[in-house]
Formats: C-alpha cells, sequence, structure tokens
C-alpha cells in the first residue's frame, strides 16, 4: 500500500477511534432503558438540532442527491428539498405545540400504547423496525460502495465489515453518545461539502458557463412541467409522500428527548434550516459537475469527484465526511430500533423483565437488526426505491393514527388496528398487482385505505372519542398568542415606521466600531477592485472609478468619526449615515464589482465575506432586506450601465503573494470587526438595564432619608444581603484589575459577569428599599392614570425574561401566558409595573426548571385578577402570609436560592395603596407557589 493511500487510511481510523472513544466516554453509566433512550432529557437546543439533522441526512444523502441532480435537475432537488427540510418545518411549526404529553415517551410504540393498548403498541414497534432497518440499509450500502472502492475488497464483505463497526459502537453507547457524537459529525460534513464544491468550482471558467447548462437542460426547466412529463408526475409524486411527517422513530425519540414543545419547535426549524442550506450546496455540486462534464454515468459520479478533485488527505476528509453521514444516522436509527425490539415487544410480553435484562436484549437487538438490514441492503440496488420500501412499513401503517393523534383525535383500539390492518393489506395488494401499471407507490393508496378504515369504522361502529383536542392546550394557545403578538407587533412596526428612529436603534453606540468598520469596508471593496483582470479594469473603467471615489468618500468618514467635531456627531446623522454607508459598500458595491468581475473567485470570496460582516454588525431581518434589495438594485444598475457582458476570463489570476496579503487583510478585519460584536452587545444590554434602572436610582437620592424607620430591620439583614454582594464587587473587580491582562477573553467575561450580578442585586435591594420607604410614609401620593394593563405585562414578562432569565435555564423555564386582551385599569403605572416585575422575578429566581404561568382576567368592569404561578420550590403552607412582610423570607429561601424578603413587602405595599389585596396560595399539585392580587380602580 502507497505512502498516500496510507494518510487517507490513517485519517479514517483516526476518526473512527475518536468518535468510537468519544461516543462510550459519553455513554457511560447507563443502567436504564430510559438513559439508554432519552438520556436523561437535559439537551440543549442546539444539541438536538445538531443529532437531528445529522441523523436525517444519511451517507446516501450526499452520492445520491449530486447524482439525482445531475440526472434529473429540479425533478429531484424539489422532493429532496421537501424530504430534508420541508418536512422538519412542518413538524416545528404545526406539529410541536401539539406533542407536549409525548414528552418523556420511552419510544413512539410506547405512545401509542399508551392510548390504544398492547396490540397497536406491538405492532407499531413491528412497523418501526422493518421501517428502520430499510433505512440503516441505505447507509450500510453506501459504506460498503465507499470501503469497496477505496480498500479494493468485495462490495458483500465491505458492507459487513462497515456494518459491524457501526453496530457495535452504537449498542453500546446509548443516546447520550450517539447525540455527542452527532455533533462532531453535524460539523464534519458540515465543512466537507462546501469544500468539494469549491474545489470543483475551479474547473468552471465563469458564471456564463452555469447559466447556459442550466438554460439548455431541459432538466431545469419549469416549463416542461407539465402532466404529460412522467418525470413530473414522479415528482410530484415523490412530494406528496414526503411532505407528509412521517415522525420516524429515530425522529419522535429526538421529540421526546426535548426538556418542553418550545424546545421542539425551535430545534426543528433550526434542523430544517440547516439541512436546506446542506440540501442547496449538495445540488450546487451537482450542478457544478453538469457544467464540467454532462457525459459522466450520474451512478458512479461522487467516485469520479473524490478520484479526481482530491489529492492525499482531502481524500482522507471527503471519506470521513461521507463516514460521518453513514454514522450519524445509522447509529440512531439501531438505537431506536433496538428499543423498539427490547422494550415494546419483549418486555411486553415478558412482563417480569428487569431493567438491566432489558437494556441487554437492547443491546443485543442491535446486532439482530444490523443483520437484517444488510440483508435488505444486499437485495435492493436501488436507494430511492429502498427508502420508499422503508416508508412503505410505516407510514399506511403508524404515522395515520399516529398524526391524528396529534391532532386531537382519539378512537377505540378497534378502528385503529383495523385502520392499521387496511393499510397493510393495501400496500401489498397494491405493490403485487398495481404499482409496476399505474407507476404509483403503494404508499398513496395504503395511507389513503388506513384514513378512510379509521374514519368510516370509528363513526359507523360508533366508537369513544372523537376530535376530542390535545391534552394540554396552554402551551399551543400560548405559540398563537405569541405568533398574533407577533403579526400585530410587525404591523405596528409598519405603520408607525420613522426611518430615522430605525437608524437610530440598529446603529453601533461604541465610537471604535466606525473606524474599523471603515478600514474593512476600504480593504474589501479595493481588493476586489484592483484584484479584476486588467481588461475589465479597463472596460469599467468609469463605473470602477465612481465606486472607488464614493467609497473611498464614505469609509473615511467612519474611519475619522472619532475626532469628529462634537457639533457634527449628532446621533440621528451619524446613524443615517452609517445604514447607508454599510448597505451602499457591502451589498451594491460589492454585487456591482462581483458582476462587473464575471463572478471571479476572489471578489465572489469577498462577496461572501461581506455579507456575513453585515449579519454581524446588523439584525437578521434587516441583514435580509439589505442583500435582496440590494442585489436587485445592482442586477437593474449593471443592465443599464453595462450594456454588454465581458467575455473575458472571470478567474483571478494573481501572483501567491497578492493573494495571500488580500486574504490576511479580509481576515484580520473581519475577525476584528466579530470580536466586536459581542462587546457591542453587551454594552447595549448593559445600558438597557441602565435605563431600566435609572429612576429607581434618582428615588434612591431622594427617598434616603424616609428609610429610618426601617432601619433595624434592615441593619439585621444587612451583613448577608447587602455585605455579600458588595464583597463580590470589591473582590472580584480587584482581581480582574490586577490580572486584567493576564486573564482570556471568557475569563475576563466571567469576571465581569459576576459583577454585574452582584451589582443588581445590590441594586435591587436598595431600589425595594426605597420604595417601602416611600410607600411607607403616610403622606405620599400614587399618580393614577389609564393604563392597559394588558400591554403593561407582557412588556414587563419581556424585559424580566431579557434581564433575569438565565442562559442556562432558557430551555428549562416555560412561560405560559392567559391574559385577557386590552384590559384597562386606573392605577400608578411605575409601581404597578414594579410589583409586576418583583411576582415575576420571583418565580424566575426560585423556579429553575419547569413551567410559569402568568394570568390576567377582568372580574368586573372595574376589577382585574392578577396571578404567578410556578413550578419552584415554593412556600410552606404555614408561611404563606408571613412572606409579605418586610425583611421575612421563606424557610426553603434562606438557602442557595436567595431571598432578600423586600420584593414581596414591596408589592403588598402597592397593592394596599391601591385599596387591593395579595395573597399566596400552593399550587394543588403541592409543586411551587401561585402569587395573585386583586386591583380594582373604584379606590382611586
Amino acid at each position: 500500500m502507497n505512502f498516500n493511500i496510507d494518510i487517507d487510511i490513517a485519517i479514517f481510523f483516526i476518526f473512527l477511534a475518536v468518535n468510537l472513544i468519544a461516543g462510550l466516554w459519553h455513554g457511560r453509566g447507563v443502567r436504564t432503558i430510559e438513559d439508554y433512550s432519552l438520556g436523561g432529557r437535559n439537551f440543549s437546543t442546539g444539541t438536538i438540532s445538531a443529532t437531528l439533522t445529522a441523523t436525517w441526512i444519511g451517507g446516501g444523502f450526499f452520492s445520491f442527491l449530486i447524482s439525482k441532480t445531475y440526472s434529473n435537475g429540479i425533478y429531484s432537488i424539489i422532493p429532496i428539498l421537501i424530504d430534508y427540510s420541508v418536512t422538519f418545518f412542518i413538524i416545528g411549526f404545526f406539529l410541536s405545540a401539539r406533542m407536549g404529553e409525548f414528552l418523556g415517551s420511552v419510544s413512539v410504540a410506547e405512545a401509542m400504547g399508551s392510548l390504544y393498548g398492547k396490540a397497536v403498541r406491538v405492532i407499531t414497534a413491528i412497523a418501526g423496525i422493518l421501517a428502520i432497518s430499510g433505512l440503516i440499509g441505505i447507509q450500510f450500502k453506501i459504506s460498503s460502495s465507499l470501503f469497496s472502492h477505496f480498500l479494493n475488497i468485495s462490495t458483500n464483505w465491505a458492507m459487513f465489515a462497515s456494518s459491524m463497526v457501526v453496530v457495535l459502537y452504537s449498542a453500546f453507547g446509548g443516546i447520550r453518545s450517539i447525540t455527542f457524537t452527532d455533533i462532531l459529525q453535524f460539523f464534519t460534513f458540515g465543512t466537507v461539502i462546501p469544500i468539494i464544491g469549491l474545489i470543483i468550482w475551479q474547473d468552471v471558467a465563469s458564471m456564463d458557463d452555469i447559466l447556459t447548462v442550466l438554460a439548455e437542460d431541459k432538466n431545469f426547466h419549469f416549463t416542461n412541467m407539465e402532466f404529460t412529463n412522467p418525470q413530473f408526475l414522479e415528482m410530484i409524486q415523490l412530494s406528496l409522500i414526503f411532505v407528509i411527517p412521517a415522525l420516524h422513530p429515530s425522529i419522535f425519540q429526538r421529540i421526546s428527548m426535548a426538556k418542553n414543545v418550545r424546545q421542539i419547535k425551535n430545534s426543528f426549524v433550526l434542523s430544517s434550516i440547516s439541512a436546506m442550506l446542506m440540501v442547496l450546496v449538495t445540488c450546487w455540486v451537482g450542478i457544478l459537475m453538469l457544467v464540467v462534464d454532462p457525459n459522466l454515468k450520474p451512478e458512479g459520479l461522487w467516485f469520479h469527484i473524490i478520484d479526481q478533485y482530491t489529492s492525499p488527505g482531502i481524500r482522507g476528509l471527503i471519506i470521513i465526511g461521507v463516514t460521518a453521514m453513514i454514522m450519524s444516522t445509522a447509529d440512531s436509527y439501531i438505537n431506536s430500533s433496538s428499543i423498539l425490539a427490547s422494550h415494546d415487544i419483549y418486555a411486553v410480553f415478558y412482563q417480569k423483565i428487569t431493567k438491566k435484562n432489558e437494556l441487554l436484549f437492547s443491546k443485543g437487538m442491535s446486532f439482530f437488526i444490523g443483520i437484517l438490514s444488510i440483508i435488505l441492503a444486499m437485495t435492493t440496488t436501488d436507494m430511492l426505491s429502498l427508502m420508499l420500501l422503508a416508508n412503505n412499513f410505516y407510514i399506511p401503517v403508524v404515522t395515520v393514527p399516529l398524526l391524528f393523534t396529534v391532532y386531537g383525535f382519539r378512537s377505540s383500539t378497534k378502528s385503529v388496528l383495523i385502520g392499521m390492518g387496511a393499510g397493510s393489506v393495501t400496500v401489498i395488494i397494491w405493490r403485487i398487482f398495481f404499482m409496476d401499471s399505474t407507476g404509483i407507490d403503494s404508499i398513496v393508496p395504503g395511507t389513503l385505505a388506513n384514513v378512510l378504515f379509521l374514519l368510516s369504522t370509528h363513526y359507523l361502529l360508533d366508537q369513544p372519542g372523537g376530535w376530542v383536542g390535545i391534552k394540554d392546550r396552554k402551551v399551543l394557545d400560548e405559540l398563537k398568542k405569541e405568533r398574533k403578538r407577533a403579526y400585530y407587533n410587525i404591523f405596528h412596526t409598519i405603520k408607525n415606521f420613522n426611518f430615522i428612529t430605525f437608524c437610530c436603534k440598529n446603529s453601533p453606540k461604541q465610537e471604535v466600531t466606525y473606524p474599523v468598520c471603515g478600514l474593512f469596508y476600504i480593504i474589501s471593496t479595493f481588493s476586489s477592485m484592483y484584484s479584476m483582470p486588467h481588461e475589465l479594469q479597463q472596460e469599467y473603467a468609469e463605473v470602477l472609478e465612481i465606486i472607488y471615489h464614493s467609497v473611498l468618500f464614505v469609509a473615511s468618514c467612519f474611519l475619522t468619526y472619532p475626532i469628529w467635531p462634537v457639533t457634527f456627531k449628532q446621533e440621528k446623522f451619524i446613524s443615517v449615515f452609517w445604514i447607508l454607508g454599510t448597505f451602499y459598500i457591502l451589498v451594491f458595491s460589492s454585487t456591482l464589482l462581483m458582476m462587473i468581475s464575471n463572478f471571479g473567485q476572489l471578489q465572489l470570496m469577498i462577496f461572501m465575506v461581506d455579507l456575513i460582516i453585515m449579519a454581524t454588525l446588523l439584525r437578521w431581518y434587516i441583514t435580509l432586506f439589505m442583500i435582496i434589495s440590494g442585489i436587485c438594485i445592482s442586477f437593474e444598475v449593471y443592465q443599464y450601465v453595462c450594456t454588454h457582458i465581458s467575455i473575458a476570463n472571470g478567474t483571478t489570476h494573481m501572483e501567491n503573494l497578492q493573494f495571500k496579503v488580500i486574504y490576511f487583510l479580509l481576515l484580520t478585519s473581519s475577525v476584528l470587526l466579530i470580536f466586536l460584536k459581542p462587546k457591542e452587545e453587551k454594552y447595549l444590554l448593559t445600558e438597557e438595564q441602565n435605563l431600566h434602572l435609572t429612576k429607581n436610582v434618582m428615588d434612591i437620592k431622594e427617598e434616603l432619608s424616609k428609610m429610618m424607620e426601617i432601619r433595624n430591620e434592615f441593619l439585621r439583614n444587612l451583613q448577608h444581603e447587602a455585605v455579600t454582594p458588595i464583597t463580590g464587587i470589591t473582590s472580584m473587580g480587584q482581581v480582574l484589575h490586577e490580572n486584567y491582562d493576564k486573564f482570556n477573553e471568557q475569563q475576563r467575561r466571567i469576571a465581569v459577569a459576576e459583577i454585574s450580578k452582584s451589582s443588581e442585586r445590590l441594586n435591587s435591594l436598595i431600589t425595594n428599599l426605597v420604595d417601602l420607604s416611600k410607600l411607607s410614609s403616610m403622606g405620599y401620593q400614587l399618580n393614577p392614570e389609564q393604563v392597559n394593563i394588558s400591554k403593561l405585562i407582557y412588556e414587563r414578562i419581556d424585559k424580566c425574561k431579557k434581564l433575569y432569565v438565565e442562559y442556562k435555564n432558557e430551555d428549562s423555564q416555560e412561560f405560559i401566558t392567559d391574559i385577557e386582551d386590552n384590559v384597562s385599569i386606573n392605577c400608578d403605572q411605575y409601581y404597578i409595573a414594579k410589583t409586576i416585575d418583583n411576582i415575576i422575578i420571583n418565580a424566575i429566581q426560585y423556579c429553575k426548571s419547569g413551567r410559569i404561568t402568568i394570568k390576567l382576567k377582568k372580574i368586573t368592569n372595574l376589577e382585574i385578577e392578577f396571578a404567578v404561578c410556578d413550578e419552584g420550590i415554593g412556600i410552606p403552607k404555614e408561611e404563606l402570609y408571613d412572606v409579605f412582610g418586610t425583611f421575612v423570607v421563606s424557610s426553603r429561601t434562606k438557602t442557595s436560592a436567595g431571598g432578600r424578603g423586600i420584593g414581596l413587602a414591596v408589592c403588598k405595599k402597592v397593592i394596599e395603596a391601591h385599596g387591593g389585596r395579595i395573597w399566596a396560595e400552593q399550587n394543588m399539585n403541592g409543586k411551587g407557589t401561585t402569587i395573585k392580587f386583586i386591583l380594582s380602580s373604584v379606590s382611586l
């Protein structure tokens, strides 16, 4: 074996070893089937999103999609995009809020069995295993062809060897190890696919070649989409099949792993976006290959790419990228199918099985399912056929009653079994007698048969249930209200849009950002301009001259901004100038230069860097709008000004040193901007916190003299409640001052966060004391006004979540609102807002994990009731009244949970000053506390 092959093999085996060691290390401590399946349900949203994408995008994804794009064009791109992206979006956006009752279920079969009994549970498990075995078979087929090609061994031996590696790895790791390795594999193939595209792109002379091929190839013409075209009919059929959220066992397992339905939604939406990008990039590779050589065999296309476009070392990276896809999909499928076999078949029939034996049986089943998958892979040559065959086992049998259940339809076991049987029989009959002649896959008639028999038997046999709705509608209603408020806010923003105000909100608040941006603008624009071929510079000299002077003027203004006279440093002027200048340089000029260069590679690279920097500087929706509008305007200007298209080669032929200098300057300046962005966001958050506390600080100065009457109680609490945060501020500040240069960025952030946390605690203590003093003064007068209390509560919720919810808890804390719209009342807005804040902050601090429900209802035209219910540590029943006393804290908050004994005292004073009443209750389930108050306009 030569040295070059040895390098690739070494890279491959190192990758396998790292994944195996890391996977087994993170899977240690698995004792029960619940741990093996769900891993404690303590995963972040990003982790679940990564493992979703890695699971669904398998080894066949790369080779299959490239070959189908090459041979079938949009007729394969559209259904595959639906399968890998749109379906996830449907689950996240439409189904997630309805799936709360399934969270924590070990498997999809267990969830179905809890509703419809053992028979349905076992059938679901069998269907799931058969479906997953087919999907695993696809991975094994890809891995066998990969190893056979590069290691020169027979396909069957390669399939057996590669599949055994994956089976061994999956059997012993459990979901924790699978999830961890999925993240590694997600980033591996997420990096490899774009690298392949960039390497192939070097063989494309210009963008014109790509446009010409797309214009001439009938498979990329939307005009050919008509019912007489067999490709179009097949595309419609596949799209209809793939758009159905099949909720395969491995996907259902990811749903069940989530902490709450909000995390399900966010995970699937993020996964949908990442999968869409990967599909588009992979399709782009197929299009590039069509441009380079339209006469290749599609089935061997990916081998041709690896053989012709990779060198030793790079080839090894490509192989481990594809292997990562195989492993991340196969291990997840094997894990979920082995759980179905042990937990939902064997444990159902042999109920005396122990937890330990159930886990061992599950690991043993991994080997059996692996062998079954190998047999399926050996008997099928077409991966698309194997994928559809796998779905035939599942969608017509399980998906139909499962989706009906998600949407709130309940029936009897009899009707569900009849529907499952009808779906199975129809699939078998259709595949034997009708599929070849009609060209319609058996999934469609099988699914329709299940729906028809399920509904007809339910109503004709008068079965119990029907459209009873989902078990817990709180989250669903909350998400609907959030969506409604979001639409209202968008409409309200558009209606009341003010360009100057918009610019002020989205411009940098730190002066250093302007000169750094000015430097980057000059480097990127001039690098793009002067790296063009000389012929293009001469041809478009007039246009380039305008861009040169205008960019130089704008960038110079930003560069010199710190030394501008104070008279000209008006926020309105610099903010508008910043937005327009950034749009002109990063989008308009960059796009125009890219088109003038005939899509030269360096200009395209600079254009992409410009867009990344813009996304870093501005909010995503502003960036998206600017990119779309800027590209459209640039295209129109190009068409108008540049009346002919140059035939010069757009590829930039530069000396190596020149390229390195430009790349270094771009990299340095862009990294500097990206480094400044978190500081900018931190500055904005700090500024917002300061604005939030400014009024309270003013009150402190005015009311300190009124604090004498509570001096004795305060002194007894001073040592812990005041000295502790002061000590934290001074000691951490001293450490930070003495070791600032020695600390890295993360250590400095931690130190600043500790100082900020102590400052916030001290400030909250003093502010509450001042308010308590003011309200204790008999001569103090409230300032009542008509207040939209509904709107005020939403504003305070958003503010409290932003300022007090810790990042590590944001996935664990679930906020539910039940607030009547447009409820108004006469009150002192400042103090009522303060009361709402204190109650919500209490819930956030003492309910680190669980649901926080905030309610507002109108009792009469002049009376309202507000309540905050949390699932936190709670208050003992005998202390429910005392906690409203000054400096009184619950016995459960005298520990690390905190508690200063002032917040609720302030609330009591405020509500009593308004003539209302406030009280605390224990929740019915014994978990957490509910704080309520009633307020009446009559008392004012």
